[in-house]
């Protein structure tokens, strides 16, 4: 068995017993962890595999998040029908927004998705008719099917750890097929691959649509989560939260956005009970990271691993 299975047979395990094993709180944050990885992952598509930093990755978990509550809450309809609806919308905004930015680069890129991001969150502040404004939408709540109370937070914990896993391991086929080394090549020399006849644009535009929708899944788990709907997930803060998960992780590796909102996770929860000044602290540990290891933490295991095997293999 390769290490790569070894390490997702064992994180399978880890997340089947921690919810049989763990409190509440820790499953509690389990499931935060959970939902921010799928928001980390959302980005380090574009960052990763494209070289696109993108602010609006929090905004599309947002408007499946307010399409939940706005039809769920507001005009009663079942979670089994809303939950499709959202992720349909929150995709559909993605489309809009990718054919917005397709062609813009680098800074220009960042720029147009913070400022799509910030249109969002001003509209869910001024709407205040449809998505209530400052005091946004309670009382969000998935059903009890046959006797399960979905809500139940070790229930929520399983039901989310399964799709997160199922996402993950489609994100990874994704990156070994041809069209993830498309996307590298996109990365590396678009003006090659243009000339050699692939479809760069439609490339792009896919990558950044299948981002729209891994973040619009995770808003679905965290307005279910929360039991509310308001424009705080919608803003800066919380985009560049995820940003800052994904660079301490490693953004260009599969796992490693889910390692940096482990850590992002585990600092804010330590350093919470000592002083109100955890930002500060996480600030700090985004500088070092940048300094001392500009690749993130899973490129820096992951290149400790092959110098060992290599001297393993020199020294038999």
């Amino acid at each position: 068995m390769s290490n790569e299975r070894a390490f997702i047979v064992g994180l399978v395990a880890l997340l089947a017993v921690w919810p049989l094993l763990m409190g509440d709180y820790a499953v509690s944050q389990g499931n935060r962890v959970l939902m921010y990885s799928l928001l980390a992952l959302s980005f380090s598509i574009l960052a990763g595999r494209l070289g696109w930093f993108s602010l609006c990755q929090t905004t599309f978990a947002g408007i499946s998040g307010y399409v939940i509550a706005i039809l769920g809450v507001n005009h009663g309809w079942p979670a089994g029908a809303v939950i499709p609806v959202a992720i349909v919308v929150a995709v559909a905004f993605a489309a809009v927004f990718g054919l917005l930015t397709l062609r813009s680069r680098a800074v220009s890129f960042l720029m147009l998705t913070l400022a799509l991001g910030q249109m969002v969150w001003a509209l869910s502040f001024q709407w205040v008719d449809v998505t209530g404004g400052y005091n946004g939408i309670s009382g969000v709540r998935l059903p009890v099917v046959l006797g399960i109370d979905l809500g139940n937070d070790r229930v929520f914990f399983a039901v989310l750890a399964a799709v997160a896993v199922l996402i993950f391991l489609g994100v990874r086929r994704l990156y070994q097929s041809s069209f993830g080394l498309l996307l590298l090549g996109i990365q590396d020399n678009e003006e090659r691959m243009r000339a050699l006849g692939h479809p760069v644009y439609l490339a792009r535009f896919t990558a950044f649509v299948l981002a729209g929708a891994i973040a619009a899944v995770a808003g679905v788990f965290m307005v279910f989560d929360m039991g509310i709907m308001s424009p705080s997930p919608l803003g800066l803060d919380h985009a560049v939260w995820v940003l800052t998960a994904a660079v301490v992780g490693g953004y260009r590796t599969l796992w490693g956005p889910a390692l940096g909102v482990v850590i992002l996770v585990v600092l804010e929860s330590v350093v919470s009970q000592f002083t109100d000044r955890h930002t500060m602290v996480i600030g700090l540990v985004l500088l070092l990271c940048i300094l001392l290891m500009p690749r993130g933490l899973a490129e820096v295991f992951g290149q400790n691993r092959s110098r060992s095997a290599k001297s393993e293999t020199a020294s038999s």
